[in-house]
Formats: C-alpha cells, sequence, structure tokens
C-alpha cells in the first residue's frame, strides 16, 4: 500500500522551521551583544502569522526546486 497521496509536510516540518527561525534570531541578537529577550513560546506567540507566511514561501522555494 503507497501511501504517497499523504501530505509530506507534516506539522514536524513547521516546527523544526520555526525552531531554526528563533535560533536564527537569538544569533541575531548575539552578533549584537544582546540577549534574546523572548523565550521560545514568546517568539512563536508573537510571530505566528509572520513565521506561517515565511514558511509558506520556503515550502514552495523547496518543492519548486525539487519538481
Amino acid at each position: 500500500m503507497s501511501h504517497r497521496h499523504t501530505n509530506s509536510w507534516k506539522p514536524r516540518r513547521f516546527r523544526a522551521f520555526v525552531t531554526n527561525q528563533y535560533y536564527a534570531n537569538r544569533d541575531e541578537y548575539f552578533a549584537a551583544g544582546q540577549q534574546q529577550p523572548y523565550t521560545f513560546e514568546q517568539y512563536i506567540a508573537n510571530n505566528i502569522n509572520d513565521l506561517k507566511k515565511s514558511f509558506r514561501l520556503h515550502k514552495k522555494e523547496v518543492d519548486k526546486t525539487s519538481s
């Protein structure tokens, strides 16, 4: 039985994307000599809409290159 019909972009990929974005943001703060002012949960709560938009764009780019 093939499960090819299932969505390959499962929630874990979004979580991984969000985690990577958080650490990239944290690294920017550290590079500027500052400490990240938000916890991971606060970062998500404050930026969820932007993260979803960025993930959609990222997904399109990845899907385009893998096709």
